[in-house]
């Protein structure tokens, strides 16, 4: 294998051609002149990801993701988004300042379900039963304690999260990940007493393990319509012609 330099490069992702006979570009083997226009924005994504192309119904569902997960109104991510366009900041950096404000505690929790739905049930032999699957869910409560992709601030119930599972469902897309994720909102309720629903960050691993992902690529299916929302936040300060965010010194108890 060649030395990992910065001579030496492998993909199967692209290949850029340029002879003579012809300028093109490959993408997991498909010419992009043939995919413009006949594949949508969520198809080139799966394909892209994957290389593999997506069925119908499991880009409708991917595409159902992008779509619940591309807007949350003024949260800290947008809020940066909004400050860079304040300070005269390029949009590129808002938008890459507003990624970057994600982690583990907002916008992680997607993540972090994902690894553990993805390792709880590849740590079965076969396809899972609902007994197992209810077994897994009560183990995940034990062990966990709040488990993450559950229960959200702004909502008593995040509402984007039922239509995403029946669109999985519509599609024949709901497969052991997303039961799984079901079972633990019933165990949670069955151990807390309380009704700690499934939120977006939740759906989202679940759909996405579904649909054969890799629970490593999670964040992505935030971030990247999320993206486009922090250019709506950066343009909307820059019309309002916002000038310097800053918190007022009356807000800040010096000690």
């Amino acid at each position: 294998m060649a030395a990992n330099d910065m001579s030496n490069w492998r993909t199967s992702i692209a290949e850029v051609v340029s002879t003579e006979s012809e300028e093109e570009i490959l993408i997991r083997g498909r010419k992009l002149s043939d995919l413009v226009g006949s594949v949508s924005f969520a198809e080139m994504m799966f394909l892209l990801l994957t290389g593999r192309e997506p069925t119908k119904s499991q880009a409708r569902v991917l595409d159902a993701l992008l779509v619940a997960s591309i807007e949350h109104g003024i949260a800290p991510p947008s809020m940066i988004a909004r400050c860079y366009a304040s300070y005269g900041t390029s949009i590129q950096a808002a938008m890459a300042g507003g990624i970057m404000a994600f982690g583990d505690t907002m916008g992680g929790a997607g993540e972090q379900l994902a690894k553990i739905l993805s390792e709880a049930i590849g740590g079965l032999d076969g396809d899972p039963t609902d007994d197992d699957l209810q077994r897994l869910a009560q183990g995940v409560v034990a062990r966990e304690g709040r488990v993450p992709g559950y229960g959200i601030p702004l909502h008593g119930a995040d509402p984007r999260s039922p239509k995403m599972l029946a669109i999985t469902r519509e599609e024949g897309c709901f497969g052991p990940h997303s039961r799984l994720a079901e079972l633990i909102e019933q165990e949670i309720t069955t151990k807390t007493g309380k009704i700690i629903p499934l939120n977006l960050d939740g759906v989202g691993a679940s759909v996405i393990l579904d649909l054969g992902f890799p629970w490593q690529l999670t964040r992505m299916f935030l971030i990247t319509p999320r993206s486009v929302s922090f250019a709506a936040h950066y343009h909307e300060e820059q019309q309002q012609g916002t000038r310097w965010r800053h918190l007022p010194a009356e807000g800040i108890a010096y000690e």
